[in-house]
């Protein structure tokens, strides 16, 4: 075996020890949560102060099929920053001084932004869903009778979708840090980027223009947000070069 090969092996090996240690935990959180299910439960079908969800199930199944939902949720986002933790372990060894300090100082903004996306989704767009939909049910004397399966299957890809996507300035901030975009670019493609995150909305969102029109702001905003962090980089990148 050559010398390349056996960096690749050992490049293996390590990425299999941390993704064990994160199904570990992953599992160790499932099973926590499982026992916290009622309560849990009980936090999600509130939604708001604004909207109560009363949840049914309509097989026998249904009910441990809904604790390993949310179960695996609950796992998930407390699985997450274990993650980054153990993704950060593995690069750590060959990034420079600079790029370590780079990634101390701006990881925390990962765990922010997920959790402002989580609480986005949870607190303002589902709940805007849920009384609309109940309010329409009502103007045409119907009944929402929610399914618990259903409803949780909703609630999590809303959950998830929107705590990825808030993860938007950080892509755009390494992208910076190794010059691949430009605040100039983002400027110049504006139009067309808020046009493809409509698109985006179209299709993680509910299907009505309001919906969509609620989870474009924060977008919006987060793009922006990029626009100026690459701004932050493009000016400490030219102070260096002066200083050198």
């Amino acid at each position: 075996m050559t010398d390349h090969e056996e960096i690749w092996m050992d490049h293996l090996k390590e990425i299999r020890k941390r993704c064990i240690r994160v199904l570990i935990f992953f599992v160790i959180a499932l099973v926590t949560a499982f026992s916290f299910v009622p309560r849990i439960l009980d936090f999600i079908t509130l939604t708001s102060t604004l909207v109560n969800v009363d949840l049914n199930v309509f097989n026998i199944t249904d009910p441990l099929l809904l604790h390993l939902k949310i179960a695996s949720i609950v796992a998930f986002i407390a699985s997450f920053p274990y993650l980054i933790m153990q993704l950060w372990l593995f690069l750590k060894p060959g990034l420079t001084k600079s790029e370590r300090r780079f990634i101390y100082k701006y990881i925390p903004m990962i765990f922010i932004l997920f959790i402002s996306g989580i609480a986005f989704s949870y607190f303002v767009l589902v709940p805007y869903y849920i009384r609309f939909s109940q309010q329409l049910a009502g103007s045409t004397d119907l009944n929402i009778v929610m399914g618990a399966n259903t409803y949780i299957d909703f609630l999590s890809k809303m959950l998830l979708y929107f705590g990825l996507i808030f993860q938007f300035p950080v892509l755009v901030f390494v992208l910076s840090y190794i010059q691949v975009v430009s605040s100039q670019l983002l400027k110049v493609i504006r139009k067309y980027a808020y046009f493809g995150l409509l698109i985006v909305c179209a299709f993680i969102t509910p299907p009505d223009p309001i919906s969509m029109g609620i989870a474009l702001v924060p977008l919006a905003f987060l793009y922006e947000i990029s626009i100026l962090l690459c701004k932050v980089n493009e000016r400490k990148r030219r102070n260096k070069l002066k200083t050198s």
